[in-house]
């Protein structure tokens, strides 16, 4: 499977094998007995240069999860017989991921230095299903009542503000609901899971925002917000640096802000290396609170 997707990458089977530290015949002899036992051509030369069939393009997408996998459980059996090794699979949502979570690696990382940390960035969606299929060890998200608590277990960690954001320079320190439902909005993208939870906020309020953008990204948001194109609700975590360099600003307004609650989610059915519940443990630990500007 290796050879497989080795060869996939670069091409050749001599690039293949100098990466896997085999001969061209070897790896030649890996992709002939795959072939035997699938009874299909997995790959064809194409003008000098190895590309997969259609069956071996099919068969890639298996064996790049299950080459994960592998190298997975290796280092979680290498972790359980040396609790200064390990690996840690995080998922995390792009704000998060930029926002927040590099301060808790750098912290792990200094505290356990053997411990590989992977993490990957996707919607809500996708790192569940990445969690469901042993992809990864945790996920960081908003706390979810409906989620399946028969598969997943939620861990909370702290309670977070989302609010109104502006420029600064374009609106005073309090807004009433009425002078800024008349601005421009820029909400997440429609149906997403944080367009969702905004969208019910608006609702309790009675507010109906004049949508003027919406976007995937709340790095996009934010850029757009600094140009005077609009307001939208964010997490107050999500302006740290805005909010410092007094660039944007939380609109006070009559209303309460939304509050969420982060948690951890992991699967109920997946082994937790001593490296994943240190990992847990210090998440549980950090003051969050201390990286929201006062």
């Amino acid at each position: 499977m290796r050879s497989l997707a080795l060869v996939a990458e670069h091409g050749s089977l001599q690039a293949a094998a100098g990466r896997c530290g085999l001969s061209p015949a070897a790896v030649h002899q890996h992709l002939k007995k795959l072939e035997a036992e699938l009874q299909t051509r997995l790959y064809a030369n194409r003008d000098g240069r190895l590309t997969l069939t259609e069956p071996g393009d099919l068969m890639l997408r298996f064996v790049s999860e299950i080459l994960t996998q592998h190298e997975a459980a290796l280092m979680t059996v290498r972790g359980w017989k040396d609790a200064s090794r390990g690996l840690v699979r995080v998922g995390a949502g792009p704000s998060f991921s930029s926002s927040l979570l590099p301060t808790l690696v750098r912290r792990f990382r200094r505290r356990h230095p053997g411990v590989e940390v992977f993490v990957e960035t996707g919607s809500s969606g996708h790192l569940l299903e990445r969690l469901r299929m042993g992809a990864l060890d945790l996920v960081f998200d908003i706390a979810a009542s409906a989620l399946d608590d028969t598969a997943y277990k939620q861990v909370a960690l702290w309670r977070s503000q989302a609010a109104f954001i502006g420029r600064r320079a374009s609106f005073p320190a309090r807004c009433s609901l009425k002078r800024i439902e008349k601005e421009p909005f820029i909400l997440f993208q429609k149906g997403s899971r944080m367009d969702t939870i905004v969208q019910g906020y608006l609702d309790q309020l009675n507010f109906r925002p004049k949508v003027a953008m919406r976007s995937d990204s709340a790095e996009a948001i934010k850029a757009m917000i600094r140009a005077g194109l609009g307001i939208s609700v964010l997490f107050v975590w999500n302006i740290n640096t805005e909010l410092r360099s007094n660039v944007l600003t939380v609109l006070r307004t009559e209303a309460a802000p939304l509050e969420l609650r982060m948690a951890l989610i992991r699967s109920r059915c997946a082994y937790e290396s001593q490296a994943v519940q240190e990992f847990v443990r210090l998440a549980r630990q950090m003051n969050w609170q201390n990286l929201h500007p006062e």
